[in-house]
């Protein structure tokens, strides 16, 4: 099985109501993967062949989450306006052979339509950071966050707690209490989209009379937390004391494996040093992320593999 990068998923599968575990949405992650929109027009169900390890490795894991997917897994599409609704099982059938690593799943054709046709709008985001996720809310709340990113901008966007609620499949009476739904869903869903995504959101609480009624969120991309710490690092450096500076500037060159001769160019040379700074920076910041943070530099600082400096024309 060849994975995509992304998945691009039917807005109106991301905003309607989902009843998934963690492992169920990581099978439906993989599916959406690999359903094309020709398949939208199929009268008959099709099946996939996932690596289970994508999945877990795991069977007990696998066979409680298989039983509860078949027979829990479904999709809602409501119209509360005309009074109007529809309910459809996703799953068809599924197979696992611990033997082969493999788990085969059927997905329905009746399902097939709402979550394949992708003219009238989708959202996009990163398979592997889906997948990354741990929190059953996370997940949901990544896709929907990912939906307001593309459609507005990340400008603030309200909803109804009972709706969001409703589609995360928050129902239980416990989250009633805002106090609780808070602390259970939204901060730590909060935190891990933060830590594992290309996203990050804050949100505003609105109240009708004492009770909070509504929820305000504000998306953050990746791009735009890069710019944010990058200019908090700068403030700091700022307003630091010479002193300060050089022992900041002295730890920083100690976390790339130069050599004794490049770290006195570094030093000697006011050029080159603003260079690694700035470089540095943008490292820690998260707007640059080389997977060998020492031949970035170099190149980015002039550094030939003699460890003489070359003229370096900077973008």
């Amino acid at each position: 099985m060849k994975l995509k990068h992304y998945n691009r998923q039917p807005n109106g599968a991301i905003m309607t109501r989902q009843n998934f575990s963690l492992l169920e949405k990581r099978v439906f992650y993989i599916v959406m993967n690999q359903i094309t929109e020709t398949d939208a027009e199929l009268k008959q169900n099709k099946y996939f062949k996932i690596p289970a390890k994508l999945i877990t490795n795991n069977y007990r894991q696998m066979l409680a989450m298989t039983q509860s997917l078949m027979r829990n897994c479904q999709i809602w599409l409501r119209n509360d306006e005309e009074k109007e609704f529809s309910a459809y099982n996703v799953f068809s059938s599924a197979k696992y052979s611990a033997k082969e690593g493999v788990f085969e799943i059927g997905v329905s054709y009746e399902v097939l339509p709402h979550i394949a046709k992708i003219k009238s709008g989708y959202t996009e985001y990163e398979l592997a950071i889906a997948l990354s996720l741990n929190k059953t809310y996370s997940q949901r709340l990544y896709e929907i966050l990912s939906r307001w990113k593309n459609f507005n901008g990340g400008a603030w966007s309200e909803i109804a707690v009972d709706d969001l609620r409703e589609l995360i499949s928050a129902t239980e009476e416990t989250y009633d209490d805002f106090g609780q739904f808070k602390r259970r869903v939204l901060d730590p869903s909060q935190e891990e989209i933060s830590a594992k995504t290309d996203l990050a959101f804050s949100y505003q609480i609105h109240k009708t009379g004492r009770k909070v009624t509504h929820i305000s969120f504000l998306i953050v991309t990746q791009e735009s937390k890069a710019l944010a710490e990058l200019q908090e690092i700068r403030d700091e450096l700022g307003q630091m004391s010479m002193d300060d500076r050089w022992k900041y500037f002295q730890e920083r060159l100690q976390a790339y494996d130069f050599t004794k001769s490049q770290q006195n160019k570094i030093v000697q040379d006011e050029e080159i040093a603003n260079r690694f700074i700035n470089a540095d920076i943008e490292i820690q910041a998260g707007k640059r992320s080389p997977n060998n943070p020492t031949a970035y530099m170099a190149v980015v600082l002039g550094f030939s593999e003699s460890g003489r400096v070359k003229k370096t024309k900077l973008g």
